[in-house]
């Protein structure tokens, strides 16, 4: 045995594991193929022959019944070693079969034998499409030429039903990601709900007795006193911003509401909202000939007001931010981008910016959960969010929603 195919022995557990033809039931359209090859090459018998290690299997055969042996009384693993087609007239005379079981044993009397290689687009050998006759007989070149032909049309049988097998196994796993995805949304969503109500409650109470203390007048003796509750009610604030904004992102597991949106409408809504904190900062905002697009309305707003507050939090200091909001079409769906002027993400922190709670700046108030957010959002579109540097200086975040979305819940008209 060569160094070749010795390497080939090794593989071929392996080989054979992955087309799964060995403890499985073997594709129906093989039966076919072998009465065609027995009916081609004017013989009585004929059979798909997979060689593994040890044994020969008959997963299709006509003429015989389809059998199991040892590899050593095997004809076929025999075959498998030649560069190609082997044809026998007589058995007998081939001293490579004259001993073998399938020639000397009266009741199977083999004399004539031919066999092509089953082999991969890998050049692996499966095992063999042979056919046989209890009489000394021979092949015409065109016969040759057939057997040939059917042995890779067996190949190709072979590789559809491991690719059914593939695809098979990845909508099974797909399926059970897809419940323990909705169990883990579940999950979420009580969490969120146990959250509301074991911090929500006593930080209210925090905020409000915080409240009536700096409203209070100034404590004799302590003049700090009012300063201190001003400080407790600022940090219950953030703390509450906080709170509310990992609420929005455990809520993102719901289903979406899909409706025609006109993005320039959302972006003004947007835009009243942050009104105050843009004028502060006198910004500039330009969003001309946005067009409608198929999305939830409600998750997309929250999506645009966390990248324009982004922007107008994260400015370079002393330059006032422009931002550009547009979107395009392409084959695939829509590219919703917000541009700005400002501080932008180094790219090798940008993977790290989009993870819940992850604060790059911590000398700008916030949650560290407005980009993770975001991602939500547009996976839950089945869309991609991508963060990259703007031209001239800044951040540019894209949105990619398909176009139509695919199934992603309700649709609204």
């Amino acid at each position: 045995m060569s160094a070749a195919d010795g390497d080939a022995e090794e593989r071929r557990p392996e080989v054979l594991r992955r087309y799964g033809i060995v403890d499985a039931p073997a594709p129906p359209d093989l039966d076919a193929v072998v009465r065609l090859a027995a009916h081609m090459c004017e013989v009585p018998a004929a059979a798909v022959n997979i060689v593994s290690r040890d044994e020969q299997h008959q997963i299709a055969a006509v003429g015989i019944e389809e059998t199991v042996c040892s590899r050593a009384d095997s004809m076929c693993a025999v075959s498998i070693a030649a560069p190609g087609q082997v044809v026998v007239p007589d058995t007998r005379l081939d001293p490579r079969f004259a001993a073998n079981p399938w020639v000397t044993s009266p009741s199977k009397g083999v004399r004539f034998y031919a066999a092509s290689p089953l082999r991969t687009a890998e050049n692996e050998t499966l095992g063999t499409l042979c056919v046989f006759d209890r009489r000394v007989r021979s092949l015409t070149p065109e016969q040759c030429a057939a057997l040939d032909d059917l042995a890779a049309l067996v190949v190709d049988v072979l590789d559809l039903h491991r690719h059914r097998h593939v695809v098979h196994h990845a909508l099974h796993a797909a399926d059970q990601a897809r419940t323990e995805l909705e169990r883990s949304n579940k999950a979420l969503e009580q969490f969120a709900g146990q959250v509301s109500h074991d911090l929500k409650n006593p930080l209210t109470g925090i905020l409000g007795h915080a409240s009536l203390l700096a409203d209070l007048p100034p404590v004799a003796g302590d003049p700090r006193a009012r300063a201190l509750a001003e400080r407790v009610e600022r940090f219950a604030v953030r703390m509450n911003e906080t709170i509310e904004a990992a609420l929005a992102f455990a809520r993102l597991a719901g289903r979406l509401h899909l409706v025609d949106t006109d993005l320039g409408a959302l972006v003004r809504a947007v835009l009243e909202d942050l009104h105050g904190d843009l004028a502060a900062a006198g910004g500039e905002v330009r969003f001309e000939g946005l067009p409608t697009i198929p999305c939830d309305p409600v998750q997309l707003r929250r999506l645009l007001q966390n990248l324009l507050d982004n922007a107008v939090k994260y400015r370079r200091p002393g330059r006032p931010p422009r931002i550009e909001v547009s979107c395009d079409g392409d084959p695939d769906g829509w590219n919703l981008r917000v541009r700005d002027n400002g501080r932008g993400i180094p790219a090798a922190q940008r993977e790290a910016a989009l993870r819940p709670f992850t604060r790059l700046d911590t000398t700008t108030s916030g949650s560290g959960i407005g980009l993770a957010v975001c991602v939500r959002i547009a996976v839950a579109h089945r869309g991609t969010l991508s963060v990259d540097d703007a031209p001239g200086g800044g951040t540019v975040v894209t949105c990619h929603l398909p176009c139509p979305p695919t199934d992603t819940g309700e649709r609204g008209d």
